[in-house]
Formats: C-alpha cells, structure tokens, sequence
C-alpha cells in the first residue's frame, strides 16, 4: 500500500482512518491497495489512469476504490499542498452493514467497475469535518468508527443508488494477490519486485502465491501468458512478434523458445493448424 506522509492515524481490525498531507510533487506510480478505500481529497486533486483514460478527484467529489493496482498521482493545490483523509475498510464491514442480500449477490457477479467518482453532498461535507475532529482529537473508539463508516455507506446509497451493487461486489472479493497478478503478470516484474508491490516478505510471498495458485510466481505468469498468446494466435491477425511483446515476451527468441517447450510446435505452427493462415512474423 502507498505510504504517505500522514498526520494522524486511527485504526481497528476493520478499518484505517488516514490524514494524508504531501508538498511533494508525485510521479505516476503503481500503486496496490490492500484493502478497499474512501478517499475524501480536500485539497488539491487526484489522479488515476484507468482504463486508457485519465479521471480526476477533485474535493467535490468522493472516490471509491476496490482493492487492487492502480495507478495515481496528484496534483498540489494552490498553497502547495495536497490533502486527503482515506478509509481503509475490508469485507468485513459491508457484511456487517447488512448490504449483502440475495438479489443483489447475482448482480455482483456483473462487470462491475474497480472505482467509482460520485459527487458529495452537504451531509458527506459534514462527514469529513467529523473525521478531521476525530483525527485531532484522537477519537479511536471502535464501534464509533464503524458506525461512521456504515453510516457513510447507507448516505451514498440513498444519493447514489446504483453504488448499491459496487458496495455489495465488494463483499464477494478474492484475495489481493489474484487482483495484483491479474493486473501486472504481462510486466517484467522480478519475483522480488512483486513480492514488495504485495507489501509482503518474499518468502510470505511465495507461500500464499502458492497456496492460491498451485505453481510457482515463475511458472504461473509464463504458463499465463503463452496461453494469452495461444488465444491470439488463434484468433487474431496480429503478427507473431507483435503477440510476443503483447504478452510479456522481451524477444522473439525468448517467446518461440518458451512456446516450443510449453505446446510442443512452434507459433506459426500453432497459427496455421488452428486457423489455416500463414505465419506472419
């Protein structure tokens, strides 16, 4: 999880309330967030690419982000700064908000968006001058905290009604590390590199990796990604170079060798028994 510098934290086993306060200009990053969140900017703007657009937060708005990666900046305000206050908040606490009911349980299994930037109302306002009166005086009763929060829920229901279903797909998520290698399996990320994007150790890492997956990190984004390949080989028109790079490959030596030993033929073999077309490199 992106760490910033922070004023005041308040935290139970469900929920981490943050101040976060920066003067520094950030770089795009990719970031993983472990746990679901609200972030309520007040000062300045945020910024993620997603989905090859670019989509800003500003303190008008409230944004709503699933776990998983992401990639974000922001933008200083006018005094130089940029400010939010950020709600962490697990599964956990939308089943005890009683959200989850049966007609709606299919419907999470819909496309359903990892973010949503919905605009604030008045009594949202009045919302974040509570948390900024709980931050300061270190209010970190427990079932206060999650009142709050279910609280803010039921507001942004009543406003936003169809945010109903992104609260109610957040109680059927998976693990974070299947959310994570969904997202950068085709990046040339080492096996350390992943482990820290995770916030995990590298041996923990590897562990739940395997307890998930059943393979290796190795095995399982090479096996991913030519299968990946194999779809577009099939399918597609796209030259064999270009599904390489597409999927992962660093070289065209690298993705054929690679091919070989996992099918037993070669890609262009491959292309032409299953659609009948010349190889094209």
């Amino acid at each position: 999880m992106k760490t910033f510098p922070k004023e005041k934290i308040l935290k139970d086993d469900k929920l981490i309330f943050a101040k976060w306060k920066t003067n520094i200009v950030s770089t795009k990053q990719l970031i993983l967030m472990q746990e679901n969140a609200f972030v309520i900017v007040t000062k300045g703007k945020k910024i993620l690419f997603y989905d090859e657009k670019i989509l800003e937060v500003n303190n008008n708005q409230i944004l709503l982000l699933k776990k998983g990666v992401y990639t974000m900046t922001e933008y200083l305000a006018e005094d130089g700064f940029f400010e939010a206050i950020v709600i962490y908040f697990n599964k956990a606490l939308i089943k005890q908000a009683n959200l989850l009911e049966l007609n709606s349980i299919h419907q999470a299994h819909r496309l359903l968006p990892d973010m949503l930037i919905l605009d604030k109302s008045r009594i949202m306002d009045s919302f974040v001058t509570q948390y900024f009166s709980y931050i300061k005086e270190n209010e970190n009763t427990r079932a206060l905290l999650e009142l709050k929060v279910v609280e803010l829920i039921y507001l942004i229901i009543k406003r936003h009604p169809n945010s109903k279903d992104f609260f109610n797909s957040i109680g059927q998520q998976s693990s974070d590390l299947l959310d994570l290698m969904e997202k950068v399996y085709k990046e040339n990320y080492t096996i350390d590199q992943l482990a820290r994007l995770s916030n995990r150790s590298l041996s923990v890492f590897k562990r739940e990796f395997n307890s998930i997956f059943g393979s290796s990190p190795a095995r399982w984004i090479r096996t991913r990604r030519l299968s990946d390949a194999r779809v577009l080989l099939s399918h597609t028109d796209k030259s064999i170079s270009e599904i390489a790079f597409a999927c992962g490959f660093n070289t065209l030596s690298q993705f054929d060798k690679s091919f070989r030993k996992h099918f037993h033929k070669t890609p262009s073999s491959m292309r032409t028994e299953t659609t009948g077309q010349i190889d094209k490199t």
